[in-house]
């Protein structure tokens, strides 16, 4: 019984380790600087569903995080323009569903391989 006890008792302090390093993995991903403020003590005068979910969703946040990093870069070498990631981000903060905002981030990424490609020296 003590055993079985013991067994129990350290799976559960193991599951509470893991989810603080999750919560703990999370907030830091979400630290990286973008143009979506996902601090929750901010509240925004114009809420944009699409920020939520994205600053809701890990897998939002770092694939968002992923093409901000990804347009900086391509803005540095000239093979897209301010232009293109404003509308990049207007069809961004139109979308209100998880489908559209996904739609709208496999879009990107394939218009940015495409620029990449064509801006090769």
């Amino acid at each position: 019984m003590t055993r079985t006890f013991c067994t129990i008792h350290f799976a559960r302090i193991r599951c509470a380790f893991r989810c603080l390093a999750v919560t703990g993995l999370l907030a830091f991903g979400n630290a990286h600087a973008t143009d979506i403020d996902c601090d929750p003590s901010v509240v925004p005068a114009r809420p944009v569903p699409a920020h939520r979910m994205i600053c809701e969703s890990a897998l939002f946040s770092m694939g968002y995080q992923r093409i901000f990093a990804d347009q900086q870069r391509q803005l540095k070498t000239g093979s897209i323009t301010e232009s293109e990631v404003a509308a990049f981000r207007k069809k961004r903060d139109a979308c209100d569903s998880a489908a559209c905002l996904d739609a709208v981030f496999r879009e990107w990424k394939a218009f940015a391989a495409q620029a990449a490609t064509l801006h090769k020296p």
